[in-house]
């Protein structure tokens, strides 16, 4: 997955105040803090819900909702968990072809996932993995 398709899943040049196109521009972006409405744009394209996502970003509804108010950066530790949740959407969106069935697809309870829905495993780096693994295999036509 390409640095700049998670920069596009977070809102691009337009919420990020700047082109992300290597993965230093990433990290710096970062440790800066992302700006918090693109926690907002993140949920919004894959039709997931705010608070929700904020949950998977280790944040919660009342540190979001003074952020918010306030217009502040998410820290460096949200701002890496929520990189790491657009990278999967983005990842998720290349997969199968557009958000709503990117969307759809982090939604729906997965066998492999032992019924959890690939969304819900996207708050730890090991359930990442696990469902980049399975994004991985439907590419290569090897699902089972």
């Amino acid at each position: 997955m390409t640095v700049a398709a998670i920069a596009d899943v977070l809102g691009g040049q337009k919420m990020l105040h700047r082109r992300v196109s290597s993965d230093a521009e990433l990290t710096r972006l970062t440790r800066e803090g992302l700006p918090v409405d693109t926690l907002a744009l993140l949920a919004d394209g894959f039709s997931i819900d705010r608070k929700a996502l904020a949950k998977l970003a280790g944040i919660s509804e009342r540190t979001l909702s003074r952020r918010i108010a306030k217009g502040e950066r998410l820290s460096a530790e949200e701002s890496d968990r929520t990189i790491r949740i657009a990278r999967v959407f983005a990842h998720a969106s290349d997969t199968f072809g557009t958000q709503p069935k990117a969307s759809s697809w982090l939604l729906t309870p997965n066998s492999v996932l032992d019924g959890q829905t690939p969304l819900s495993q996207l708050d730890t780096d090991s359930g990442v993995r696990a469902v980049e693994t399975i994004m991985g295999r439907i590419a290569w036509g090897v699902y089972s």
